[in-house]
């Protein structure tokens, strides 16, 4: 049986008992008196650290010491009436302040300072003004500011719960202002201390921070911002926007940019916010934008002034993905004032970096990039440009354009003889586009195709530089494998004779644009070759007067050949109206061709120079229709169509051999006395000329322009002609010589009836040979002309017809038996030749001095003086 403990033995638990119930009663006294103390403690240090500029009222307070925490609730911050210009003024109501898990011990030692949580809940702050003149210990970090001396504080969790905000300082309007219904601010371990300034996975000495902001607004150089939501979420690398809207104040200054801003979301995830701080490096996974919608008015008059770029704050920019979904974009008060639809963009693996050189295998700073717009227009150079769409794949290399309109400017409008465009192109598609040399100014490209291009192009009257030079602005080099055109409509305009090409289809290739490409001379208009087949090709010839055409053309630089098919030289005017419109006699000339080939033609020569330098030119069953009119003044001026005239081309002719298949001359002419027409006809005209050239390499008086021909008068008659022509004689010297025969006279009354009222009543030409010589003083030769019968008869004008008069009939007897030689040889077997002479009229072509020069000596032949 143990022994019952003696009353020695339990003395010591009633020790403990009582200083256990001795130093509750003391932590119970020190409690009730330290809240209050705390709390007058706390509202006398904010009125001594703002020299009484501020007074805090604490509704109450309570701390717990075992759970070293300290409550504040009912908080209200009042500024005096007037605060000094080193401190902000700022209202602040709070429902409570949490602060809990306190280290006491180093709160003691006036260290680091560790801490649980710190809560403020239920805040509304009113910053009416901020410090004008912040003091020097503005500038210092966070951790160098804080109270009792405190190396630091240690936050496990630190929030800012329920709070709302309000920046509406008093004074002028044009100052920022700021305020949000409701924000959530929280941070995970938050240390506030030299260490944590210098961590660099930390962020504003936080390892994360989470903000969730919903309908805040604010105004700012001249504009109001609206956020319907953000949220912050460092940890989690997120930054999400949602109906963000920035508008223009209506009293905004007129210098100053207005922007216009529907930005339903923007979403940035992998965000590395701590690099961005302390490394001035973004990085990030994907940027995603949808539906943005952007207005903005540029100032008519603005400044550069002195504002950073990025650059000077940011080092680096990597970016996995860019993502822009169905923009809107319109600019005002630019040059172009852009309107945009439907703009997408995609960007992949986004690098910039401020101090290395872009690198060669990106292209603008990212691997790939994906571009769309939608309907679209701009002005450029004071062209309207409308576009349906565009596509862009870097990845692809492919750039298409859908629906292309350009309009000219409107009268008035625009430079003054500039350059004038009007454009309607349903397609324009480049493929194999290189966009990594594009971005080295050197354009590379497999093909380009526009499909149905329709376009009215005015060039400036001042001619431009080349065209690699204009286009050296931009890009020092470009290299295009084919461009292909098809059926294409051009039209030119200002240019006297401006052409008119439809159903165009042009095929380019190896095109090359550059100052070498301009000078090597295997190049024709930077292409290696050209091959180009057009459907009607019409144009004013010495206009108004005339319309040339082709129905067809095609052109070969490999094979060098230029085929002009069914042409047409068609005059606009009568004969009475080309001599009215003229003011002189002027014929009504028809020209009619199956085919014009010029083949071996040099198109570099060509191009470059407008020289005509081939190997063969055929000209296909010409058919010319020549009517004139007698009546009106001869033409004053000095004919063009002269042998002499080939000295004052400004270009190169030089065409070895030229031929004339099948041609055809019609011709009427009205006589000034009567109202009756005359007809002329040559048929089956076939000739060959040689070195029709103006090159005084090839044209020499030893090696001069030859030619023979033959052809038919009336096709009754033929003819055989040959020519010996010197081009470069300033004299105009040359020869001509041939044959007719056989044939009637009466072939010709067709034209001397109605025009001289000379007939020829009977007589055969068996053969008349002749050789002229002419330069610009006339003609002179001989002719030898063989006929028998020959009786010519005078006629009279009367009831509109060419009749036989009695008196006409006595003239023409006499006329027969005196005048007129009735055969040639004569019967005594004498063969009596004819001189050939005419004086040269200068304002009539060459032709018609031939013509003279063969009537003179057919007419002194017979006996007529």
């Amino acid at each position: 049986m143990s022994e019952a403990p003696t009353p020695r033995s339990r003395r010591w638990v009633w020790w403990l008992l009582g200083a256990a119930i001795v130093l509750l009663g003391i932590t119970l006294v020190v409690q009730q008196l330290l809240d209050p103390w705390l709390r007058r403690k706390l509202e006398q240090q904010v009125t001594i650290q703002t020299h009484g500029q501020y007074r805090l009222q604490v509704g109450a307070l309570h701390t717990s010491l075992w759970q070293r925490a300290i409550r504040l609730s009912g908080l209200r911050l009042r500024p005096a009436a007037t605060v000094a210009d080193t401190l902000p003024r700022v209202q602040l109501d709070a429902a409570q302040l949490n602060v809990t898990g306190i280290g006491l011990l180093a709160l003691l030692r006036k260290g680091v300072v560790p801490i649980d949580s710190v809560v403020l809940d239920s805040a509304r702050i009113e910053v009416l003004a901020l410090a004008r003149k912040p003091t020097k210990n503005a500038g210092k970090p966070l951790y160098e500011q804080l109270p009792l001396k405190l190396k630091g504080l240690d936050i496990r969790y630190f929030g800012l719960l329920h709070t709302r905000a309000n920046y509406q300082p008093s004074g002028a309007q044009a100052q920022p202002t700021a305020r949000f219904r409701r924000a959530d601010l929280s941070a995970q371990n938050l240390l506030i201390s030299a260490a944590g300034a210098a961590d660099s996975q930390r962020l504003g000495y936080a390892i994360g921070w989470n903000l969730l902001l919903q309908h805040a607004q604010g105004q700012a150089a001249g504009h109001q911002l609206a956020v319907a939501g953000l949220t912050i979420a460092t940890a989690d690398h997120l930054i999400q926007l949602d109906s963000g809207r920035v508008q223009p104040l209506e009293a905004a200054r007129t210098d100053q940019p207005r922007v216009d801003l529907l930005l339903p979301r923007l979403r940035l995830t992998g965000l590395q916010a701590a690099a961005l701080q302390h490394q001035h490096r973004f990085r990030a996974d994907s940027l995603l934008i949808q539906q943005p919608q952007v207005t903005a008015v540029l100032p008519a008059n603005s400044s550069a002034g002195n504002s950073k770029s990025a650059t000077d704050y940011l080092k680096s920019l990597d970016l996995a993905h860019l993502d822009v979904r169905g923009g809107y974009v319109r600019v005002q008060g630019a040059a172009a004032n852009p309107i945009i639809h439907g703009l997408e963009v995609a960007g992949t693996a986004i690098h910039f970096d401020s101090v290395n050189a872009p690198n060669a295998q990106r292209i603008f700073f990212a691997k790939a990039w994906e571009a769309a717009l939608g309907r679209s227009q701009a002005t450029v150079a004071a062209h309207a440009l409308a576009l349906g769409s565009l596509q862009l794949s870097t990845s692809a290399g492919t750039f298409t354009l859908r629906s292309v309109r350009i309009r000219p400017p409107a009268p008035g409008q625009g430079k003054p003889g500039g350059l004038r465009v009007d454009l309607v192109l349903p397609s324009l598609a480049l493929a194999g586009l290189d966009a990594k040399a594009l971005q080295q100014k050197h354009f590379q490209a497999q093909s380009l195709v526009l499909d149905r291009p329709n376009l009215h192009f005015t060039p400036p009257v001042q001619p431009p530089p080349p065209f690699w030079k204009l286009l050296s602005k931009y890009l020092r080099r470009s290299d295009l494998a084919v461009v292909r055109v098809n059926h294409g409509e051009l039209l030119f305009g200002r240019w006297r004779h401006a052409p008119q090409v439809r159903d165009l289809n042009v095929t380019a290739t190896a095109i090359r644009i550059d100052s070498a490409a301009n000078a090597d001379p295997g190049r024709i208009a930077y292409a290696r070759a050209w091959l180009l087949n057009t459907g009607q090709l019409s144009a004013p010839f010495d206009p108004p007067f005339y319309q040339a055409s082709s129905a067809h053309v095609h052109l070969d630089t490999n094979a060098q050949q230029l085929v002009f098919s069914d042409m047409l030289l068609k005059p606009q005017f009568s004969p009475i109206g080309m001599n009215l419109h003229k003011g002189y006699q002027a014929p009504a000339v028809t020209i009619k061709l199956k085919a014009l080939t010029l083949a071996g033609l040099a198109f570099k020569g060509l191009v470059e120079h407008g020289d005509f330098r081939l190997k063969r030119v055929t000209v296909q069953s010409p058919v010319v229709t020549i009517a004139s009119d007698g009546r009106g003044p001869i033409n004053p001026n000095r004919s063009k169509i002269s042998p002499e005239e080939m000295l004052n081309l400004p270009v190169i002719i030089d065409v070895p051999r030229l031929d004339l298949v099948n041609g055809n001359l019609y011709s009427t002419y009205r006589n000034p006395l009567t109202p009756l027409t005359g007809t002329m006809n040559i048929n089956r005209f076939n000739g060959t000329f040689y070195n029709l050239s103006n090159d005084r390499r090839h044209q020499t008086a030893a090696r001069p322009l030859t030619g023979k021909a033959s052809t038919y008068l009336q096709n009754q008659c033929r003819l055989d002609a040959q020519v010996s022509m010197y081009l470069l004689d300033p004299k105009g010297r040359h020869r001509i010589w041939g044959a007719f025969g056989p044939g009637p006279f009466a072939m010709l009354n067709s034209m001397t009836v109605p025009t001289k009222l000379v007939g020829f009543k009977s007589g055969k030409a068996q053969r008349i040979r002749f050789d002229m010589r002419a330069d610009r003083q006339g003609t002179t030769g001989t002719m030898w002309a063989e006929y028998s019968g020959l009786q010519m008869e005078l006629l009279g004008y009367k009831n509109e017809e060419a009749k036989k008069t009695l008196i006409k009939r006595v003239i023409s007897k006499a006329v027969n038996v005196v005048v007129i030689r009735d055969q040639n040889p004569r019967k005594r077997g004498k063969l009596v030749t004819g001189e050939m002479k005419s004086t040269r009229e200068p304002r009539f072509s060459v032709f018609a001095l031939w013509r003279q020069g063969v009537v003179s000596g057919l007419f002194n032949n017979v006996g007529v003086p």
